[in-house]
């Protein structure tokens, strides 16, 4: 039987450097940490309601990423009647990362960087949690 994956959803936060923060700490988690059992999708994708994005969202895991309290990425999931795996706040991320902030929205920085690092290794611990009990 094959593992579901662990869909990581970021916020789009388009010209927000939060929404920067949370899609690099996706890609770091897709690329480089879990590549071969976590995936992500377009989130404008799932807001038009494509097919193929609400089928990945209904047969994986999902986790979601927010920028902001209005929780885009967790409400769209739930608009397919289903509650995220595990759902994060960026800004929590912060306030136990004192100190590390995003530089611009382009390029995050060093120190955006680094925030980005916590959040992803953060998030993996759920994505092999979540995986823990599937059978391989």
């Amino acid at each position: 039987m094959k593992s579901k994956k662990v869909l990581v959803i970021p916020c789009s936060g388009i010209g927000k450097s939060i929404g920067s923060v949370a899609r690099d700490a996706t890609y770091e988690i897709i690329e480089n940490l879990r590549p071969h059992c976590a995936d992500t999708i377009c989130l404008a994708s799932l807001t038009l309601g494509e097919e193929s994005a609400k089928q990945k969202v209904l047969s994986s895991y999902c986790i979601t990423l927010d920028g902001c309290p209005k929780e885009c990425a967790k409400k769209n999931v739930e608009a397919l009647d289903r509650e995220p795996d595990r759902s994060y706040r960026i800004i929590d991320f912060f306030k136990e990362n004192p100190g590390k902030r995003p530089s611009g929205i382009i390029d995050i920085g060093k120190s955006g960087r680094e925030l980005s690092k916590s959040i992803a290794d953060a998030v993996t611990k759920d994505v092999d949690d979540l995986l823990a009990n599937e059978v391989k």
